[in-house]
């Protein structure tokens, strides 16, 4: 490595550490819409993000898969249906819903993974949801609304070292599973 590049790093790790200070045993809330996982550069972000892990934040991510959902459906032959900008999830979505929210859930574990074996992932049934229901004469079916999120059981995962990661699915009191928005969860 040259000088140049070592004063430069140095330089860069000057400038940085007093925002590592000042975050250090923080929590963030980071919401990754499915968009990102279509980039190139998706992988090296959630390598980004365990680099804040390691630094001592504390991180939730709340991810969304909403195109993938979207070229699944259509690939099934299916119809994406909205009304006021929220999908309609009929039962058979729901089923692709899952299946999609599942496979980039587990991908992202397997990215974290790769950026460090001491990190641990946490993930688990933080989110109640409830029915949207009828609204203005549409049927939302599958589609909800965050009713609680369990913040105590995040929060332990979090003074345990975990990432907790989140997936834009929730489940009602009486066992039903809900789609839910990815920026409303994120909020």
């Amino acid at each position: 490595m040259t000088q140049i590049a070592q004063e430069s790093i140095l330089a860069w790790i000057r400038q940085s550490a007093p925002y590592v200070r000042a975050h250090r045993g923080k929590t963030l809330v980071i919401g990754i819409p499915g968009e990102c996982a279509m980039r190139d550069t998706f992988t090296q972000l959630i390598h980004d993000i365990a680099i804040l892990n390691t630094l001592g934040i504390r991180l939730v991510i709340c991810h969304g898969a909403r195109p993938q959902i979207e070229q699944a459906i259509l690939q099934q032959g299916g119809q994406n249906n909205y009304a006021k900008g929220i999908r309609v999830t009929d039962a058979n979505s729901l089923n692709t819903v899952k299946q999609i929210i599942s496979a980039m859930h587990l991908d992202i574990q397997a990215m974290l993974s790769m950026a460090g074996n001491d990190i641990k992932i946490s993930s688990g049934n933080f989110v109640t949801a409830q029915p949207i229901g009828v609204l203005d004469g549409v049927d939302y079916q599958y589609t909800g609304r965050v009713r609680n999120i369990d913040a105590t059981s995040i929060v332990w995962q979090l003074e345990r070292g975990a990432i907790v990661l989140i997936s834009p699915l929730g489940h009602s009191p009486s066992g039903e599973t809900f789609s839910l928005a990815a920026d409303e969860l994120t909020a």
